[in-house]
């Protein structure tokens, strides 16, 4: 079956055929016309009346105006079809480039649905054998969380507080201080978010100072707070704090932040002889182990903190609204022997 654009080259092919013909018939008419008597009788007329001229015209008109006709019918008729032959053409291609692109959206995002359906599926018939919390260190993707939630993972999953699962890679562990750093942008899922709002406060922090946290001990992000009671954490433990904030085995990995919305720490467990009573490792052990991580494990890229906090002039509940997109609820998933 004929193509478009066989069709269209026919038709350029005609068009020049007949332009070549005319050009032989106006040959024919202009070798048959005896050129040498019509300029004898224009000079003749020339000291006339112009009835005679328009006697010649009369009789030349007619082959004159069809010669011509056809030639300029003839051009532009090529000219034309040579232009739309172009045009449908350069459509084709764009077309066929759009409907390629289409096709690869399309397929994007079904893969897209397929891998949340699947992960919907998984995590809701499969529940983790291990859950606590994490927060984003930097907007990219780079995540921290206790090194005892993600011990022995065979896969690792977090939870947004709209729902939004993704799939996070763990780069580097720090046994001694319970620290684990992951990564979520390994996961075509994941989006870049901005600039995380707080910062990381190193510095020691004082006896009584206000401090709350955000984790999840069950579905749900779940808000605390309370203060600082202890610069040590269990048995005199230098690394860490202990705070007066009720919290369950889900709020581990979550951070702990002063009033000015500052990363002070990172809770890592509860006291179970006491109520109310929590740990969280410093910030500047955090920091430290951050400088541990061997470059090749951040792709060449070396990991950078955010060091302007834009919570500090915000109330408690607005501090809250923006800290709520950078916590996530830390599944992980091991085979049962």
């Amino acid at each position: 079956m004929e193509t478009n654009e066989e069709k269209d080259i026919e038709n350029i092919l005609l068009a020049y055929s007949e332009r070549v013909r005319f050009k032989q018939q106006l040959q024919a008419i202009q070798a048959s016309a005896d050129m040498k008597a019509m300029r004898q009788d224009a000079k003749s007329y020339r000291s006339e009346s112009t009835g005679p001229i328009r006697s010649l015209w009369q009789m030349y008109r007619t082959t004159l105006a069809v010669a011509a006709s056809a030639a300029i019918i003839t051009t532009f008729g090529s000219i034309f079809l040579y232009q739309t032959y172009q045009q449908s053409h350069k459509q084709e291609q764009q077309y066929s480039l759009l409907s390629k692109e289409i096709q690869a959206v399309k397929s994007s995002q079904r893969r897209l649905l397929n891998d949340y359906n699947g992960r919907g599926r998984g995590l809701s018939t499969n529940p983790a054998q291990v859950s606590g919390s994490g927060f984003l260190l930097t907007g990219d993707g780079y995540f921290v969380t206790n090194n005892h939630i993600v011990r022995d993972a065979d896969s690792v999953y977090v939870q947004s507080a709209k729902g939004e699962v993704y799939k996070a890679r763990v780069v580097y562990t720090d046994q001694q201080h319970d620290l684990a750093f992951l990564q979520l942008c390994d996961d075509n899922a994941f989006r870049t978010m901005p600039t995380v709002p707080y910062s990381f406060d190193a510095r020691p922090s004082d006896l009584g100072e206000r401090v709350y946290t955000l984790g999840y001990p069950r579905e749900e992000i779940v808000y605390g707070e309370g203060y600082l009671s202890s610069g040590t954490g269990f048995r005199g433990d230098s690394t860490a704090y202990q705070v007066a904030i009720g919290v369950n085995p889900g709020n581990s990995g979550g951070p702990l932040l002063d009033e000015k919305g500052n990363v002070i720490g990172i809770i890592s467990g509860k006291q179970t002889t006491s109520e109310g009573v929590s740990f969280a490792v410093k910030t500047n052990y955090l920091l430290e182990a951050l400088n541990n991580i061997p470059v090749d494990s951040l792709k060449g890229q070396p990991l950078k903190l955010n060091r302007r906090n834009t919570l500090a002039n915000l109330s408690r509940k607005q501090q809250i609204k923006r800290m709520q997109d950078y916590v996530y609820q830390v599944k992980v998933f091991k085979h049962k022997d």
